[in-house]
């Protein structure tokens, strides 16, 4: 198995026998600016400090494709609703310079057989850094 990745328990991997990997990852970063007006003058702008980053990003899953597209979904909404805090790491890299949070997931689940089990499923996440100071 090729492991692209991580957060935490869930991971990025590509294999002869399952794939689960994400697409359209986009990091957002910005910076806070106050503006402070002066009469009769252009208004001064004063930096303030970082935005929060966010990271998107969205995943298939497929039975097709070896994965339990259900629990691939329950696994992402679990790790949000318990706020778990972990790095994310793609490739030897970890991103950012804090760990990061999933604070929403947007699921839409595509296919079931004729049993009702879910077959596809595309789940958006976003993620938030997280930093405890």
């Amino acid at each position: 198995m090729a492991l692209i990745g991580c957060w935490g328990d869930i991971t990025f991997a590509v294999s002869r026998r399952e794939v689960k990997t994400f697409t359209g990852l986009k990091w957002d970063s910005g910076a806070k600016y106050s503006t402070h007006d002066r009469h009769l003058k252009e208004p001064l702008l004063e930096y303030t400090g970082r935005e929060v980053e966010s990271m998107t990003f969205s995943m298939f899953f497929s039975a097709f494709l070896g994965v339990n597209p259900i629990s691939e979904v329950a696994k992402l909404l679990q790790a949000m609703r318990r706020g778990e805090v972990h790095p994310l790491i793609i490739g030897p890299k970890a991103y950012g310079t804090n760990k990061w949070v999933i604070t929403k997931v947007s699921t839409s689940l595509d296919r079931y057989d004729n049993r009702g089990n879910l077959l596809v499923a595309k789940a958006s996440v976003t993620m938030k850094s997280y930093s405890s100071r």
